[in-house]
């Protein structure tokens, strides 16, 4: 904090410092003269997601400051503050400090005696800080958004099993449990760690890998309730120790595929409800007692609830438990067919009473949950994850569901899944202590087998709905009627080229016409590829040196990800990346002087590659690294910054449009490059593209402008080959052109590589894309 009424004046500043593995600090200081405070931290207690309330006030008429961190409180005098102050606050910013360490600021308040401004942070993109009423108070510089965290699932980890493997989620450790046949995972959230043993041999043969995990014993029990080839049904994996134990040898009358379940530890028994099995649906409540080691079912009393599998269950409280939806019949026959319901029920376990509570106002593609669902901190609502399982390739997506009212909230963004076998699944947990919700996915071969691929997201909480992420975007109106003139402008440019080439053509007496765009982008990529001195982002990555040879191989995993990382985070208007931020992403399992040797070698390998490269250099500058490009080196992504930036400027010319062809031509963003570290710009730019698009094609097609319609969606298939929604209007467009040859061609090339990408039949028909309204399906 500086004063802008003084002239040289002192400047103050909040400081953490690290000490040793053991301790860090935080220090208020004078800068450049005095530490005034210091407060020690045990570094156990630091890490994502672990915040910290802190507190100063500044007395000025006293000249003394009271610092209060996490209720642990400082004073200090004699500090030589003027009388009066116009602040100026900065964060993660200093002319004395080379690098400052990783931070996150949420719920900030500046107020003084008549006035106090609120800063909820809740920008999504941008450097403009608004407070809580909306006005524009100050500037971010390179942030990055926590509310982002809110809205898009991040993947932790995937892992692949040749033999039946299971989850479960430890919440004393906040750590996942995974487990096949003859090993033992941890996946360690915290220090982004995946480590294994082999544990005991199993007692049983698992089939499904269904299980539930004991707190107290610190195990998992891996279950299956129809097991009468085998002298074991339930056994115990110790998840510290990998010791087996059997359990038991019961099992019941039937397969339960896709029950719902619930573990009461305080009682010691584990509770499944539903299920499919033997072609029959089941509405009973069985519960397994871990003392007496014995099945029984409990005889509910109460309403009724039709038989149904893949519905989802709970805690309201220790003694009552929450039942959700489903899918089954009154009478439980499989051949009669299926109804999806979203009811709600409240089972009492002190008197085994059930009660329906409601149905709720669900409208849309029928969805079902997933076996578990959570309460929300205030007990209005509960959380479950819901999808489309009758859609071979589904999207699970996060619903909240209130316990006042039949409304419900859909928050976040989706998650793919293959749910075409019926042993795939997924669960929902929670972090109280990091506020993060967790999506597990397991995913089975369509025709049986034990292999599958399991997936592990996260997700902040409180999670948000798109709206909520969009909240000022209101502010970019008029740069999205300047995308509308630009993206106008590039469909006159295509038609354009098409023709050009054509009479191209024509003069070399080639017989053949170009008849759509797949061709002229081949051209342009052709030309493109030629430079030397080049570095391509979309499509795949490549780098080509100063006499055109292709030296991408030179890039290995780790040297790729550094320049990446360097290159994005300094590119346009950023400052690079700080050596702190280069270990957490890079090392984040080493020690900090392994780290840092490990980051020393790998820019010295990636300096050596561009040295034989001209207008590309790694710099080092204030604390920061990144990537400094001149004019003779080209780079596809920054060409697209700067035509998106002449977009927001409404300088747009035909040069423009047809850089932006040449650039989409090649491919996606960062197409092969799988890594979660870059996952945030891959989705903006993206997200940019797609909303230039889904705005440019409704409006068109509202107008009756189909043949700019066919332009626009031919645009969008050629970056999002399997978009349903640029189908749609490429399809409407031709069929209101009276144009059915080229409609049906278009929809038979699209399913046959829908059906090579994902391994089934695309669901909709030609006929039922024309005559029916698809769009917010789609979407």
């Amino acid at each position: 904090m500086k004063d802008l009424k003084t002239e040289k004046s002192d400047i103050y500043s909040f400081v953490f410092s690290y000490d040793n593995d053991e301790r860090s600090y935080l220090k208020f200081n004078i800068e450049a003269k005095e530490c005034i405070i210091v407060d020690t931290l045990h570094n156990k207690a630091l890490g994502a997601r672990r915040w910290i309330p802190v507190k100063i006030s500044f007395f000025l008429k006293e000249d003394s400051v009271c610092l209060t961190i996490d209720q642990r409180r400082h004073k200090s005098g004699g500090l030589g503050m003027p009388e009066e102050m116009t602040p100026s606050i900065m964060f993660g910013s200093s002319k004395f400090s080379e690098e400052i360490p990783s931070f996150a600021i949420r719920n900030l308040v500046i107020s003084d005696a008549t006035q106090q401004i609120e800063f909820p942070l809740n920008e999504s993109a941008g450097t403009s800080v608004h407070d809580k009423q909306g006005k524009v108070r100050g500037k971010a510089i390179n942030p990055i958004w926590l509310i982002n965290k809110s809205y898009y699932w991040n993947l932790l980890h995937s892992q692949v099993s040749e033999s039946t493997a299971g989850y479960s989620y430890d919440s004393q450790s906040d750590n996942f449990v995974y487990f096949n046949k003859d090993s033992l995972y941890t996946l360690d959230i915290r220090r982004n760690t995946w480590e294994g043993i082999m544990h005991e041999t199993l007692p049983m043969k698992m089939y499904l890998g269904t299980n539930f995990y004991h707190p107290n014993t610190r195990s998992t029990y891996i279950y299956e309730v129809d097991n009468h080839m085998d002298s074991c049904t339930i056994c115990s994996l110790n998840v510290l120790t990998g010791e087996v134990e059997k359990v038991d040898d019961k099992f019941l009358s039937s397969q339960r595929h896709h029950h719902s379940s619930y573990l009461d530890t305080l009682q010691n028994k584990f509770y499944i409800f539903g299920g499919f099995g033997s072609r029959k649906y089941t509405n009973t409540l069985e519960v397994y007692d871990l003392n007496r080691k014995s099945w029984s079912t409990v005889k509910l009393k109460g309403d009724f609830v039709a038989p149904r599998f893949f519905s989802s269950m709970g805690a309201l409280s220790s003694d009552e438990l929450l039942l959700f939806g489903g899918t089954g019949n009154n009478s439980g026959d499989q051949s009669l067919g299926k109804i999806y319901y979203y009811d709600l029920y409240k089972i009492s376990l002190r008197d085994s009473t059930i009660r329906k509570v409601r149905d709720f106002s669900y409208h849309g593609t029928q969805i079902v949950p997933v076996r578990n669902l959570l309460l929300s901190d205030d007990k209005t609502a509960f959380y479950t994850l819901c999808y489309p399982m009758q859609e071979a390739s589904s999207r699970l997506q996060l619903y909240k569901f209130s316990l006042e009212d039949d409304s419900y909230e859909v928050l976040g963004n989706s998650i793919p899944m293959e749910s075409k076998a019926i042993l795939s699944n997924a669960n929902l947990y929670y972090n109280n202590k990091t506020q993060e919700f967790y999506c597990c996915t397991q995913e089975f071969k369509e025709y049986g087998g034990e292999s599958s691929i399991t997936r592990f997201y996260s997700l902040a909480a409180p999670a948000i709905a798109e709206d909520a992420l969009l909240l000022y975007s209101a502010e970019a109106g008029t740069f999205w009627g300047y995308a509308l003139v630009a993206v106008g402008i590039l469909l006159v440019l295509i038609i354009a080229v098409v023709i050009y080439l054509q009479k191209k053509k024509t003069e070399r007496q080639v017989p053949e016409t170009i008849s759509n765009l797949e061709e002229v982008h081949a051209q342009i990529e052709m030309e493109t590829v030629s430079q030397t001195n080049a570095l391509y982002l979309f499509g795949e990555f490549t780098m080509l040196d100063k006499k055109g040879r292709d030296i991408t191989h030179l890039f290995s995993a780790k040297i790729k990800q550094l320049f990446l990382l360097t290159f994005l985070n300094g590119i346009g208007n950023k400052e690079g990346i700080t050596s702190t931020y280069i270990y957490g992403l890079l090392w984040p399992e080493k020690e900090l002087s392994s780290a840092k040797n490990l980051k020393g070698v790998t820019i010295n390998r990636l300096r050596k590659i561009l040295d034989d490269l001209e207008g590309i250099e790694l710099v080092y500058t204030n604390g920061r690294y990144s990537i400094k490009l001149s004019e003779n080196f080209y780079c596809d992504y920054q060409k697209y910054l700067e035509q998106i930036d002449k977009i927001r400027q409404s300088d747009v010319s035909q040069e423009v449009s047809q850089s932006l062809i040449e650039i989409l031509s090649r491919g996606k963003f960062l197409k092969s490059v799988d890594e979660p570290m870059f996952d945030t710009f891959k989705s903006e730019q993206e997200y940019e593209l797609y909303k230039i698009l889904t705005i440019e094609l409704n409006n068109l097609y509202n107008k009756g402008a189909y043949e700019q319609v066919v332009q626009s969606a031919e645009i969008w298939l050629g970056v999002d080959a399997l978009s349903d929604t640029a189908l749609w209007y490429l399809l409407n467009a031709y069929h209101k052109l009276r144009k059915e040859d080229q409609a049906m061609k278009k929809y038979y090339l699209y399913i046959a590589e829908y059906s090579k990408s994902m391994g089934n039949s695309y669901p909709h028909s030609y006929s039922d894309i024309i005559h029916n309204d698809l769009r917010m399906s789609f979407q």
